[in-house]
């Protein structure tokens, strides 16, 4: 994960390399999220709130003290670049007695307990230009650093957290989208991200291949993805690898995120996202698309089991090796054990109340530092 320097107007800095890190859900410690939210930095005035049932926490973190967190931009596949930005923050968070992980629409009274005290802020922070979203990048960059000026003590019960913005008036931002997941009312039926990202190819087009189901992947179910960007009429390969990013390289794996650039030259801005168990071939459309489909059956499929996909078309105008490879699809069957356990609710500039329904099974990627 590329971290990238964060500047404050009030001069406090970045913690140092020796805190630990643990990002929740720890899912996304190597992979992306699947959604974004506008808080805490696309909308200039506004409050986010996340609460976090303690199942989300691993059990070594009890007694620890966070002493700061980190936030990411989502690392879809035409992710552009951000430009830098300010904002005036104040972060608020408290360990709280509650059994469950859903907010309400009552943005101080039930959802603050009352009284969260600030971690962070007032203060203006300015976050750096962040690059566009790269073919060898399987999470974004950390593009907003919080050191808490007054750390947290982890305790029994949920945690919770709410994000200010208070550059009012109220203006929305076409930009800085933060890292998210989201499972509606918090159903999890499996999680399928892109890794990467389409631009090896001698095309204009991206070579980007995408999951097509309503549903994520399940055990039981079906895989279904589709390719596009492929030369029409061209030959089109496609694979799967189970468990690619602990996988160890090898004759026909060159890693989670691997260079292909051992193969030629042509080819070293080329990645792997999956290893070669099980290939599929055919023919790309008139519109350069393929579509690939699988069978999820119990008796190779487990819940948790992480299955990594990704295609490639014969690229005739590629000097060396004449291929062009997309993006990966990583699937991880069933959960990733988020769930029911968060919510996270919005409040427009300084609402007391929102006008929204809180989301349950929502909430950003977020990284804590910690001893």
């Amino acid at each position: 994960m590329r971290a990238l320097s964060l500047l404050l107007a009030s001069g406090l800095v970045g913690l140092a390399s020796a805190q630990n890190r643990t990002v929740l859900p720890t899912a996304c410690t190597t992979l992306p999220g699947n959604a974004a939210l506008s808080l805490p930095l696309r909308w200039s005035h506004g409050t986010l709130q996340v609460r976090m049932f303690s199942s989300m926490l691993p059990s070594g973190l009890l007694g620890k003290t966070i002493s700061g967190i980190r936030l990411r931009r989502p690392a879809f596949l035409t992710e552009p670049a951000y430009p830098a930005m300010q904002r005036t923050l104040t972060v608020r968070g408290a360990f709280q007695p509650i059994a469950l992980g859903q907010l309400t629409t009552d943005r101080q009274i039930n959802n603050q307990q009352g009284t969260a005290p600030v971690l962070f802020g007032p203060a203006v922070v300015s976050v750096p230009a962040t690059p566009a979203t790269t073919a060898g990048n399987s999470v974004g960059s950390e593009f907003l650093v919080i050191p808490f000026t007054t750390p947290l003590l982890v305790v029994a019960g949920s945690l919770f957290f709410e994000f200010e913005s208070s550059d009012g008036p109220l203006q929305v931002g076409t930009d800085h989208w933060v890292d998210a997941v989201w499972f509606a009312d918090g159903v999890e039926t499996g999680y399928a991200v892109p890794v990467g990202n389409g631009s090896c190819t001698t095309r204009t087009e991206p070579t980007e291949l995408v999951w097509t189901n309503a549903e994520g992947p399940h055990v039981t179910g079906t895989a279904n993805l589709r390719l596009s960007g492929a030369a029409p009429g061209l030959p089109v390969f496609a694979w799967l690898g189970l468990a690619p990013e602990p996988r160890a390289v090898s004759a026909t794996y060159f890693g989670w995120g691997g260079s292909l650039g051992l193969l030629a030259p042509s080819m070293a801005a080329c990645h792997q996202w999956a290893p070669i168990d099980v290939m599929w071939s055919g023919t790309a459309s008139a519109s350069g698309a393929y579509s690939m489909s699988f069978a999820l059956p119990a008796t190779f499929a487990t819940i948790g089991l992480r299955i990594g996909a990704q295609a490639a078309w014969i690229d005739l105008a590629r000097a060396g090796v004449p291929l062009s490879v997309s993006n990966g699809v990583m699937l991880v069957l069933d959960t990733i054990g988020v769930g029911q356990r968060c919510s996270t609710a919005f409040f427009p500039a300084g609402a007391t109340y929102s006008p929204w329904v809180p989301e349950i099974g929502q909430m950003p990627v977020i990284t804590l530092e910690h001893n």
